[in-house]
């Protein structure tokens, strides 16, 4: 059998101008994920990335560590749902960034605040009551997820070690199609899912399994502890 590895993005720039590029922890991540792959022998014989900035930055720290020359092919049904969209269809009021940043500094952990008022957000836009008022509905979200996790095995030939630098959400939906999950518990992987993990998949011509979800086990030890990030 052949092997997926989806690989979840280092940490993007949380409460900025533009999200979608790697903070500088963001970029350690992946230098230090791309070492820990190298030392476990693992080697890709085919490489994807989603087209977003953050999956292209991962994807070169970590190819670049573990001396890996294979140039990503862009695929963008591996690209994150808009989470501004998301939040701001559930509180309008933050689509003003300073607004956003006002609310959360009332909060003793705004993290913990921001992932409240996510979750309810995520929920209004799964339950596909006001489909009209979003750019990509959840239904459509799935369905290019797992279009493009499709496209990679169909397209695999003989590779047998694939390499995929994508974002949380499509790692979710992967997950869920090889365990049969449904859209609740779908949504509950992805808020698990930590910057620069590992998520593992195996298939064939027949079956698709899971191997092994979201391991973050480089950042376990030694220094590399005070890399272990969620958002």
């Amino acid at each position: 059998m052949a092997a997926i590895y989806l690989i979840r993005h280092g940490q993007a720039s949380f409460n900025s101008d533009d999200y979608d590029q790697l903070s500088p922890v963001g970029k350690q991540q992946s230098e230090a994920l791309g070492a820990a792959l190298q030392q476990r022998g693992i080697r890709f014989d085919a490489v994807y990335a989603g087209s977003m900035k953050r999956h292209a930055q991962t994807a070169s720290g970590c190819l670049k560590a573990m001396g890996c020359t294979i140039t990503p092919t862009v695929l963008a049904g591996f690209n994150e749902y808009d989470h501004e969209e998301v939040l701001q269809r559930h509180r309008p009021e933050f689509g003003n960034k300073l607004q956003l940043a006002q609310y959360l500094s009332q909060h003793p952990n705004p993290r913990k605040a921001f992932q409240t008022e996510f979750e309810l957000a995520l929920h209004r836009w799964r339950a596909g009551d006001y489909d009209h008022e979003y750019n990509e509905t959840w239904e459509h979200f799935n369905q290019r997820c797992s279009a493009a996790l499709n496209h990679v095995r169909d397209h695999s030939g003989d590779a047998k070690s694939i390499a995929v630098f994508s974002s949380g959400g499509p790692i979710a939906i992967a997950t869920g199609h090889c365990l049969d999950l449904n859209d609740e518990h779908v949504a509950e992987l992805s808020w698990s899912i930590m910057n620069a993990s590992v998520t593992c998949l195996l298939f064939n011509r027949d079956k698709i399994t899971l191997r092994y979800f979201n391991d973050f086990s480089h950042f376990d030890y030694g220094e590399d502890k005070s890399l272990l990030t969620h958002r």
